[in-house]
Order: C-alpha cells, then sequence, then structure tokens
C-alpha cells in the first residue's frame, strides 16, 4: 500500500505540468508572458512583451466556436460597444449600469463566407483587411490556439495518462447520458455505460498498435514541442491518418509529422489553410524543433516518405505549391492525389509550354479535380501529357459541356496514354451532341450520371436509354456508371441502336449525326449483327421516358413449347417500357397450360438460329430492340429439362 501511494504522489505533479502546459486560449499565453516579464522590468517589460506577443499571433490559425480563421489583428484593447438600452420601467432605471470603457478582441478572418460580419473595420477604423463577411472581432478568452502533435494524441486516446486516470482501482467505466425522442414526442435521456473503457484505453496506449488516426476537427497546429512523451517516440505501423479541418498551417510540421509515420500510405489533410510555397525555396525546420538534434533521438537510417495517396481538398492550393513540395521531395511516391474544390478552372496547367518547367509527381496514376469549375476539354490533353502514367481522372461537378471546344483534339489524339478510367457526373451534358461527341474518347471505365440530358428540369432521356447509347457507340467501354458492362448488355445494346439508326428522321439520331459518324458506327454493328429486325421505334421512345408509356409496338407472340405447340399465334400491341416480367405474366394469361415460372422467352432473329433470350425480368422491352414487326417465342423450360435428361 505504501508503494503504491508513493507512486501516484509522485506522478501527479508529472501529469499535472502535461496537462497545463498546453493552454488553449489567449489569456493563458497571456498570463505565461506577464509571469516571465514580473522579474525583470514591471513598469517596462510588460507592454514589450505583449508588443511581442501580438506580433507573434498574426497570422496564427485559430478556432471561434467551432468555425476555423486565421489571427489578422490583436489581441488588443478597442472601445467597448454601447450597453444595450433598457425599455423604460424596467428594473434598474432605464439604462444598463456602465461596463468597461475597453475590451481585449482579436481580429480574426474566417476560412468560410458569412460567418464573418464585416472586411475589418472597427468603428470606421480600419484594423486589417479581408473581404466582406468573412472578418470579425472576438473576445480573446473565445479564440483557441493550437495544440502540439503529442496533446492532440494524448487528447483524444491517452486520457489514462490523465491524472484522475493513474490507478486503475480509481478508475470508473465511462457514464455518459443519451438524449432521444419516445414514440409521444417528449426528449428523454437515459444513462449509457461504456463497459471496458478502460482496457481499451490500456491497448490504446500502445503506440505500435495504432494503424488508423483520426485527429480532425481538432486544434492540432504544430509537430513541437514534445510535451506527453520524452525521447525517440513514433507510430511505426500507421498507415492512415486524417488531419482534416485542424489549425496546420506550416509544410514543415505536414513533413514533421510525416517523419514519425514511416509507414504512412494514406494522409487527409482537407480544409486546411497551408502557408504557399516557392520553387525552389527551402523547406525549413518546424516552429519549435529542438536544436541540438543528435540527442532528440536516435536516426538510423534516412527518412523516405511513403505517403500514396494525399488529399487537399478545399485546401486553396496551387499548382505551383504542389511543384515547390514535388522538388523539396516531400512525397516521391505519390500516386493519388485530391484536388477538389480549389478553384483550378484550367484544371491542369500547360506544363509543356515552358520547357524549364517540369509537371510534378511523375508516378501520379489517379487525379481528382471534382468542383473546380472546369470548362474546357483540353484537361484531358493536359492530363495525360503531364503524367504519363495517369490511370483514372475525375472531373465531377465542374462545367465541362457548357462548350465543345477541345473534345475533338482530345478524342483525334493518338498519342499512347494510360489513361482508361474517366468520371464526369454532375456536368453539362445536355444534348445527345455532347453525348456523341464525348462517345469518341476511348476509355474502359465511364462514369456520366446525374447530367441535365436525363436528370434536368426537361430530360430529354432516361438513364436506360443513355446507358444503351453509351454502349453501343463505345466498344471499348467495360464498365459504365458503376456498372459492368455484361455481353448480353452489349449484344442488346448495340442491336437496339442499329434499329434507330435506320431512322432518319429520327431527332436523337440527327443529333448524334453532328459529332459523331453513326453511319460508321452503323456499318460495324452490322458486320456483328446482321441486319436487325423490329427495330423501329418511335421517336418519342428515344426522346423522353415519359412518352415511351404511351408509344406501342405490335409483337407477336408465338408459342414453341410442347404444352403449347397447337395454339395459335397472339398478336399483340404492348408499350416499349413493358418489362420481361410483365410480359410473362401476359404469356401466363394467354397460355395457360405454361406455368409463370417455367416461361421462357427468346427474340427472335435471322441472324441467331436461338433468338436473344429475354432473361432480365426487370429489362424493358425497349432495352433488347423489341420494336414492331418484332417475334417473341414463348416456350416452356419444361422442355429443356426433359431434353437434358435424354
Amino acid at each position: 500500500i505504501w508503494l503504491k501511494l508513493r507512486i501516484c504522489f509522485f506522478s501527479l505533479p508529472f501529469f499535472h505540468q502535461v496537462v497545463l502546459s498546453s493552454p488553449h486560449c489567449l489569456p493563458h499565453r497571456k498570463m505565461a508572458a506577464a509571469a516571465g516579464a514580473e522579474g525583470d522590468d514591471p513598469a517596462g517589460a510588460a507592454p514589450a512583451q505583449e508588443e511581442q506577443q501580438q506580433s507573434s499571433l498574426l497570422g496564427r490559425r485559430c478556432r471561434v466556436a467551432g468555425n476555423l480563421g486565421t489571427i489578422r489583428w490583436g489581441p488588443g484593447h478597442v472601445a467597448a460597444p454601447p450597453p444595450k438600452q433598457r425599455p423604460p420601467g424596467a428594473e434598474g432605471g432605464v439604462d444598463a449600469p456602465p461596463g468597461p470603457l475597453t475590451v481585449e478582441v482579436a481580429g480574426v478572418e474566417y476560412d468560410d463566407p458569412g460567418v464573418g460580419k464585416h472586411d475589418g473595420t472597427h468603428q470606421g477604423e480600419r484594423l486589417f483587411t479581408c473581404p466582406q463577411g468573412f472578418g470579425s472581432f472576438v473576445k480573446a478568452e473565445k479564440v483557441e490556439l493550437g495544440i502540439s502533435m503529442q496533446t492532440a494524441l494524448a487528447t483524444k486516446y491517452f486520457d489514462g495518462l490523465l491524472p484522475q486516470a493513474a490507478s486503475k482501482s480509481r478508475v470508473s467505466e465511462a457514464v455518459d447520458a443519451l438524449g432521444f425522442t419516445d414514440s409521444k414526442g417528449r426528449e428523454k435521456a437515459m444513462a449509457v455505460e461504456f463497459v471496458g473503457r478502460y482496457g481499451v484505453e490500456q491497448r490504446q496506449q500502445r503506440l505500435e498498435g495504432f494503424v488508423e488516426i483520426a485527429l480532425a476537427e481538432t486544434n492540432l497546429e504544430t509537430r513541437y514541442p514534445e510535451d506527453v512523451w520524452e525521447g525517440d517516440w513514433c507510430l511505426p505501423n500507421l498507415k492512415s491518418l486524417w488531419l482534416d479541418k485542424t489549425l496546420l498551417h506550416e509544410w514543415a510540421d505536414v513533413r514533421a509529422i510525416c517523419e514519425k509515420c514511416p509507414c504512412l500510405e494514406w494522409l487527409s489533410l482537407a480544409k486546411l489553410r497551408l502557408q504557399p510555397l516557392i520553387v525552389g525555396s527551402y523547406l525549413p525546420e518546424p516552429r519549435g524543433a529542438p536544436v541540438n538534434v543528435v540527442c532528440s533521438g536516435l536516426v538510423i537510417k534516412p527518412y523516405y516518405c511513403r505517403v500514396k495517396t494525399l488529399v487537399l481538398n478545399g485546401t486553396g492550393i496551387t499548382w505551383d505549391s504542389l511543384r515547390a513540395l514535388d522538388v523539396a521531395g516531400v512525397f516521391p511516391q505519390l500516386e493519388n492525389l485530391h484536388l477538389a474544390h480549389n478553384d483550378l478552372t484550367e484544371g491542369v496547367p500547360d506544363f509543356g509550354s515552358e520547357p524549364s518547367v517540369d509537371p510534378p509527381f511523375s508516378n501520379l496514376r489517379s487525379l481528382v479535380l471534382d468542383a473546380n469549375g472546369i470548362k474546357d476539354w483540353r484537361v484531358l490533353q493536359r492530363a495525360c501529357t503531364s503524367f504519363p502514367k495517369l490511370e483514372q481522372l475525375h472531373l465531377n461537378m465542374n462545367l465541362l459541356g457548357e462548350t465543345l471546344d477541345g473534345l475533338a483534339e482530345a478524342a483525334a489524339d493518338q498519342t499512347p496514354r494510360r489513361l482508361v478510367a474517366l468520371f464526369l457526373n454532375e456536368n453539362r451534358l445536355s444534348s445527345w451532341r455532347d453525348i456523341g461527341a464525348l462517345s469518341s474518347y476511348s476509355v474502359l471505365e465511364l462514369k456520366a450520371q446525374r447530367i441535365p440530358l436525363t436528370d434536368g428540369d426537361s430530360p430529354l432521356a432516361s438513364p436506360m436509354l443513355l446507358r444503351q447509347i453509351f454502349i453501343a457507340l463505345m466498344p471499348t467501354v467495360m464498365r459504365l456508371n458503376a456498372s459492368e458492362v455484361t455481353g448480353k448488355e452489349r449484344v442488346a445494346a448495340e442491336r437496339y441502336f442499329l434499329g434507330l439508326a435506320s431512322q432518319d428522321a429520327n431527332k436523337m439520331i440527327a443529333a448524334l449525326r453532328e459529332t459523331c459518324n453513326v453511319d460508321c458506327h452503323a456499318t460495324r454493328l452490322r458486320g456483328i449483327h446482321g441486319e436487325v429486325v423490329g427495330g423501329d421505334a418511335t421517336e418519342e421512345a428515344q426522346a423522353h421516358r415519359s412518352s415511351l408509356v404511351h408509344s406501342l409496338v405490335q409483337v407477336s407472340l408465338r408459342p414453341v413449347g410442347g404444352a403449347i405447340l397447337d395454339q395459335p399465334t397472339a398478336s399483340k400491341r404492348l408499350p416499349h417500357t413493358m418489362t420481361v416480367g410483365e410480359l410473362k405474366r401476359l404469356c401466363q394469361t394467354i397460355f395457360k397450360q405454361v406455368p409463370f415460372d417455367r416461361i421462357r422467352l427468346q427474340l427472335a432473329d435471322s441472324a441467331l438460329p436461338f433468338g436473344i433470350p429475354l432473361d432480365d425480368e426487370a429489362r424493358e422491352l425497349g432495352f433488347y430492340g423489341v420494336g414492331d414487326g418484332a417475334e417473341i417465342r414463348v416456350d416452356d423450360a419444361q422442355d429443356f429439362a426433359k431434353a437434358g435428361k435424354k
């Protein structure tokens, strides 16, 4: 008992020092500064210390009520706002009691618009400059400053290091309140106990056990100081690290953090405001790094970053900074780069226009440029030229389709490339003319969903029809809109397109002819499938899905099963949107001798002796190219079973 008490007694001061040595707000830093100046010159050192503190905080990242921002002024004293007037007759008189004449504030420029109130002006006097609606003056006690990497880790994962958890006999399982609404709409709460919390904390205290760490939305700002663990420490098995919406501001701190994660492969820095870099500039040591590097830790071999995926969405980064990172060798093995929401309107610059400028990251295989306002299709050529190993290009949520400039050049470019996957969801593809031009660009995988052509205010086609046209016009595509293109689906789509291509008055075919060679595609498909029987369809059937419901096609239902062979052929006018399952039910009512589960349907075709099986009950007849004059054979699955036994 005496030994346990002695250990706890000597450990408490250490933990107390750990907790209080990482202040989070401006008043704590001011108290520390005042304490340091108290023993020297109380009259002159305090103002000098305050001035030095103000200059050191300018440009620092901070968090105010959960919103990220940058300190642009102060902290300092400004005139306090006038007191609020009380209504007449209120207790205590008309006016509020006089308050302080000045208030200590910091000028903050927020990252997001609408969070601030002004552009850096206070009572007619400009103290700093920022866009309108981004600036605000915040009381010093509400401004949260950054913490070190060790403190952020200890705060989230190592509560067991705190004084109240130093002894297992004193640790109780965590109890929290869970709010919920009952069946009568009343707000209630119940106690929730985290059983085994202490055991989880003890296992988490082993740094080598971490494979993934998420420190997103914490106040992490710097790699140093080392205020929790002393000596050489690292996260040797860490693979993924999320640092989104933290207070990191310097690339030197990012590099220093990566040095402590030798096996790191995924690094997310979304929504940060990192300092821009200049090509050829030296990346300095992080702020607070020890001067005596030899004593800071034992280095067995040089550090080599293994990060393969880097997420920089919403950081405002430029290609000049990316080139500077590549020249500095910060991410030599980078393969996947995410640059969404960065206002990179040209997508990828033309690095070839300047012979002395080399594109960054020569090993890049995947590039994400979503939501950057890109309009020019020449981004396809520039991306393939700048990154020879590029395999995937994400251009979702851009403005591609407002113009077709550069798309024909990119499609006609015969330079060998490795780009096989193109993602174009939520772009401005609004006409069949755009689809015809896009179909000329050969890829193995394509995504083009939620576009005005199919999902706008006045859609011209259904997503199913667009899928069929893409498959028919793009013989190389193997995966379309996250779905594999099967052999049966390709045959049905190509035969359906052949039937449409024969209609010279069709508006869809006429629009496709403006940007692609429809006759060449039809000739290619006839060489595969021959002349298609029953391929006619009305113009409305391809123009709009709602009109498909009202267009009817004449179809012959010919019984070929043994039990119904003696019955006559039935002629029916069917909607193009009828599914195969619905047609089976219709055949069961006409040919009653064959149960529903035994009915098998085949679309007759002179080029195929056994026809095309209609084996997907969810597909519509239009998908298989069923048109006026088509013949559908109604067979009995039991006949196949008997033939197999013989």
